[in-house]
């Protein structure tokens, strides 16, 4: 089949040039199109890789020859006609080109044989065929050697494996891996020769190789970890002055038990050699930056023991320095100093110094959905640009917060010249559609309602790979039915601005409370209490909520359209960001009055009439997160405004204040435990000021109490719900977690620490700071851990949460839903909460 395929390609590339002659008038022409006909297993945007660089530019015969070759080279089809141009625009002056095709067969089975210790579901989960694909030999032979590395995993250092390809009848191909998987061999003993200066048992701690256990460790033997840890024993023995520290050999001795199992004992044979101290580091050739900056990057000090990764970050310091500077063609050597009788060693550090290195190209790779575009618009770099690691890398935090990519991988090669360098940036895409169905929690702002309700949510985050977003969401609960649908444009004009429209359509079945019965109140007096109370105090100590018999049911109606824009600045400091939008929308509010008045005025108010409820904000934000949706490092910081009621026939009326800060440190550097896991923790900290203030040309706040602000214990003082019917026009919420990655990128194990306060007014706030008695007498603590899904698709956190309040200067411990013993008062049991890990903008 290779064969016929080559004698095909050879025949088009002799005869184009003839072909290619009958369409000299599409020389020249704009390609507008690339279409493909007999397409069956192959889909369109497989191709896009080899066709969209060509979109958008002139047609030549050389063109049409390389995107023929390039289709070839991917190895999925036998034949490929030569390219027939139509015509695409009225004026003559954009093509269509069009190709017709002939897959190869797909693969309608996948055959292992001789797998015994291994199952079918482990091989089918590291290979790459699957079926209802089009296989070539590339494909099969990483497949062999994922297997070959899945068997080595399992301790099966001499398997074999071998991939046939056959075809059927109905010209489909039947796959099979033939293993012959050899003898398994796991470690029954690690023992260790020559070694006097370090502890035996700190040299196994640092191997990945375990000796078989009864339940953790298989025992299983790798030579692929072997190497590992050889390095691991050198570079612990470096690190500590022992320099020439020597492994000589590592014996494998080989036994069968009584079970004619195979058991290796691995004896590392050492040579530890002589300890040597720093004498210290020199320069020449130097000129760009003086010794002394040089030397400043040093932090081996003189007459300490070498510390060979120390001094390597010394070294990586001083290239660093070069490289942030934007050269990057210099050389820089390092010549060894030993005093073998003092025992020191120090360096000389050569450096010959070039011009700054200039950007020739930028290279996207990878990219089969999304537009180059769309990705080099995030790189703050051009062609001709000097090269800056700075901007590589900030680029690199970029491409990886559009979450459009499961890897990327940065790469820098020389150009065609010296002082040209080219850029490769290597991506893999995830996929970017959220199809989201279930139940979830309804949004509905009154606590007494059901919570639960049913969604049903569409969004796609790379539309068409333009980076553009849509989506629309639905949400049905017995109380709440709502139905919105957004587009956003990113990149106008080329730049980073973008511009979003949503329209939402809300209705609600809601209850309030009632003042009926005499003495009756406006409802805005500071002493004001709703039906089913004799007092203020007795309305407050009820936690405002009045019983159900003293509740009226309402209808709300609510459509709503939204505009915003923004605009993001690169800084040394991190992305700032501004924006800002617009809210037209109304509401009607329905009620029979001859049986109900609301005690809230607005509610009253508004009985009946489509009201307008208008709203404008503006923002702004400095982001320095290296990824935003699950951070490990640096800060973030955003300030929010929102004036709410525009008209003045409007029923509300106020000006919102929201300021959050968030600070992110990885706590040590990464450990690796296994092949592929780095087992690290995260600390984070957050705090948020939320007031809500008179608009400045009026006196008032005239706002519906759903509106106010609360103490939800979902998003803030965890597993408080019991708070949320205390309302206020201010609100402090914090908290402190440290983030363990179960799973990378996927799951995350939290610790937490949650403290929020609401207050009536934000003068009330910070007068309660003013002692230590009224600043802890409004706030709600909780502690716990739970699992977090840090995979955007999937933007869930549950956890167990411990509530107590301070009351008189003493912890008071709240009773939880879960595991509270109806017998010892002492174990009060946990809440379970289940919320949204909902990014900060």
């Amino acid at each position: 089949m290779r064969f016929v395929s080559f004698i095909c390609l050879s025949f088009v590339i002799l005869f184009f040039p003839l072909y290619a002659q009958t369409n000299n008038w599409s020389n020249g022409k704009t390609i507008s199109k690339i279409v493909f006909n007999g397409l069956k297993n192959i889909q369109v945007s497989d191709l896009d890789g080899v066709t969209y660089p060509y979109i958008g530019t002139a047609y030549s015969n050389a063109v049409g020859e390389e995107i023929l070759k390039s289709l070839f080279a991917l190895g999925y089809f036998s034949d490929i006609s030569a390219p027939s141009i139509e015509a695409a625009s009225f004026d003559g002056t954009e093509i269509t080109i069009r190709f017709t095709v002939v897959e190869y067969p797909a693969v309608s089975q996948i055959l292992f044989v001789g797998n015994k210790s291994v199952t079918r579901s482990d091989l089918m989960s590291v290979i790459l065929l699957k079926t209802n694909e089009i296989v070539n030999d590339m494909k099969l032979r990483i497949d062999e050697q994922a297997i070959r590395m899945k068997y080595l995993e399992k301790g099966f250092p001499s398997v074999q494996v071998r991939a046939e390809k056959k075809t059927n009848a109905d010209s489909s191909d039947v796959v099979t891996f033939y293993i012959t998987e050899g003898e398994k061999v796991v470690i029954g003993e690690i023992q260790f020769e020559g070694v006097t200066v370090v502890p035996v048992n700190t040299i196994k701690g640092l191997l990945s190789l375990k000796v078989k256990g009864w339940f953790f460790n298989d025992g299983a033997f790798q030579e692929s970890k072997l190497l590992t840890d050889q390095r691991s024993i050198l570079q612990y023995y470096r690190d500590r002055g022992y320099i020439d520290v020597e492994i000589v050999d590592v014996q494998r001795d080989i036994v069968k038990d009584e079970k004619s199992n195979n058991i290796m004992t691995l004896t590392f044979k050492i040579v530890e050699g002589k300890q040597y101290t720093f004498s210290g580091i020199t320069f020449e050739g130097n000129q760009i930056f003086s010794t002394k900056q040089l030397s400043d990057l040093i932090r081996s000090k003189t007459g300490e023991i070498v510390n060979a990764q120390r001094l390597a970050e010394d070294f990586q310091r001083v290239s660093d320095l070069y490289l942030e500077n934007w050269y990057i063609n210099n050389n820089i050597s390092q010549e060894e100093i030993r005093d073998i009788e003092q025992g020191t060693i120090g360096f000389k550090i050569s450096i010959i110094e070039h011009g700054r290195a200039h950007i020739e190209n930028i290279i996207i790779k990878g990219n089969k959905k999304t537009k180059t575009n769309v990705i080099l618009r995030e790189i703050p770099l051009e062609p001709g640009d000097i090269f800056s690691r700075t901007k590589v890398m900030n680029g690199l935090r970029n491409l990886y917060n559009l979450r459009y990519f499961s890897e990327i991988l940065p790469d820098v090669q020389q150009g065609s010249a010296d002082g040209l360098t080219d850029i490769v940036f290597t991506v893999e895409e995830q996929p970017t559609i959220n199809l989201q169905f279930g139940l979830t929690f309804s949004g509905t702002t009154d606590p007494g309602d059901f919570p639960i309700s049913a969604l049903l949510e569409l969004n796609d985050s790379n539309f068409l790979g333009h980076g553009n977003v849509f989506g629309g969401k639905l949400n049905l609960s017995t109380d709440t039915q709502d139905f919105a649908v957004e587009y956003t444009y990113n990149w106008i004009f080329g730049l980073p601005l973008s511009v979003s429209f949503d329209l939402n359509f809300q209705h609600a079945n809601k209850q309030a409370a009632v003042d009926m019965a005499p003495p009756y109140f406006n409802g805005d007096e500071e002493y004001a209490y709703p039906d089913g109370f004799n007092s203020y105090t007795d309305y407050y100590n009820s936690g405002k909520i009045p019983p159900d018999e003293y509740l009226m049911k309402y209808n709300q109606w609510y459509i709503s359209f939204g505009t915003s824009t923004g605009y993001r600045f690169i800084t040394p400091f991190g992305n700032l960001g501004i924006g800002g939008g617009i809210r037209i929308g109304a509401i009607l509010n329905e009620f029979d009055e001859n049986l109900f008045r609301p005690f809230d005025t607005s509610l009253r108010n508004s009985r009946g009439m489509w009201t307008p409820a208008n709203s404008i904000w503006s923002a702004i934000y400095l982001d320095q997160r290296d990824i935003s949706y699950d951070p490990s490092s640096c800060y973030y910081g955003i300030q929010r405004f929102g004036l709410y009621g525009i008209l003045n026939n409007e029923p509300e009326h106020y000006f919102v204040s929201d300021t959050k800060l968030e600070f992110f440190h990885t706590l040590f550097p990464p450990i690796k435990i296994g092949e592929s896991y780095e087992f690290k923790m995260v600390f984070g900290i957050h705090t948020g000021f939320s007031f809500i203030l008179p608009q400045p040309w009026r006196n008032e706040i005239s706002i519906e109490n759903a509106n106010k602000l609360a103490i939800n214990g979902m998003f803030n003082a965890r597993g408080w719900n019991t708070e949320y019917s205390f309302k206020g026009l201010a609100l402090w919420e914090n908290w402190a977690e440290i983030r363990i990655p179960i799973v990378p990128g996927i799951l995350s194990g939290d610790f937490f620490f949650d403290m929020a306060e609401v207050h009536d007014t934000p003068k009330s706030l910070f007068e309660s700071w003013r002692s230590a008695d009224t600043f802890s007498e409004n706030l709600r603590f909780s502690y716990g851990f739970g699992i977090r899904f840090a995979l955007p698709q999937l933007p869930l956190r549950l956890s167990l949460a411990k509530r107590f309040k301070i009351v008189n200067g003493k912890v008071e411990l709240q009773r939880g839903g879960l595991f509270a013993s109806t017998t010892d008062p002492a174990w009060m049991g946990m809440d379970l909460v289940l919320s949204f890990n909902l990014t900060s903008y």
